[in-house]
């Protein structure tokens, strides 16, 4: 296959949407949807309704989104576009500039490139399996910091983790080790963040697939390692990523 021409679609798809998303922001940040730990907004599906378009009319493989879900079999079958039309839907909606779109091209559920655009700063973070990992078409590494207490972390609170006290005591242990923590509000940031260096480790439990498709890829397009253990079918995971050294650190969550 040729797995260039893929990428080109799905970095000129991304670019389309968080080209839309920004000029749109007035009108999109209206809110459609609120729960308890969580928003969704007309941005979402907006967003949603361009890249799935974009991608159907320059491919024939399926799509997993995080608004339409799984279209045409099992997500962990043959080819697979994974997509989150906004991840970081809360701070596009605060205006806080730290929101992406997330494209992934999966096979039999490894990931084979990702493309995050972050629309706000104008970066877009590419990679592929073989191919390397890119900034803007730059290439970009993974750090080479080796202990939890020299690293950043990146991690986050998902809607539907555990808040009981007892787990988020586990949580705060475990956040403890690192040297610094941050929390950005979007997981595809965060990877993309690690991809080049900028954060040494990323961790969440029960995240969506569509959440670090595109960011799994980057990650190990620019020499880091992931795990990644499915929680429930179809897309729920515990993740993390970082360099070979900081993934034998983590503990779970």
């Amino acid at each position: 296959m040729d797995l260039q021409h893929y990428l080109k679609v799905a970095e000129h798809t991304a670019r389309k949407a968080g080209a839309a998303l920004r000029s749109s922001h007035a009108v999109w940040s209206s809110t459609s949807e609120v729960t308890r730990r969580d928003i969704k907004l007309d941005a979402d599906r907006n967003s949603e309704s361009l890249i799935l378009s974009a991608l159907r009319t320059e491919t024939d493989v399926p799509i997993l989104s995080e608004e339409a879900g799984s279209r045409g079999g099992d997500p962990y079958e043959g080819l697979r576009w994974v997509v989150d039309p906004l991840d970081g839907t809360v701070n596009y909606a605060r205006s806080i500039p730290l929101a992406a779109v997330s494209i992934a091209l999966l096979r039999d559920g490894v990931p084979l490139l990702g493309v995050i655009h972050d629309f706000n700063h104008d970066e877009t973070f590419t990679g592929s399996a073989g191919g390397g990992a890119f900034l803007n078409g730059m290439p970009i590494t993974v750090s080479s910091v080796a202990a939890p207490e020299q690293a950043a972390l990146a991690t986050g609170l998902p809607a539907r983790r555990d808040y009981s006290q007892s787990a988020m005591g586990g949580v705060a242990r475990n956040l403890a080790r690192w040297h610094k923590v941050r929390m950005f509000g979007t997981a595809a940031t965060s990877l993309a963040y690690v991809a080049a260096g900028r954060i040494d480790a990323y961790q969440e439990s029960s995240i969506m697939l569509w959440d670090v498709a595109a960011g799994w890829a980057l990650v190990e397009a620019a020499g880091g390692k992931v795990r990644a253990t499915l929680l429930s079918s179809p897309a729920v995971l515990n993740f993390a990523a970082a360099n070979f050294h900081l993934l034998e650190a983590f503990v779970d969550m």
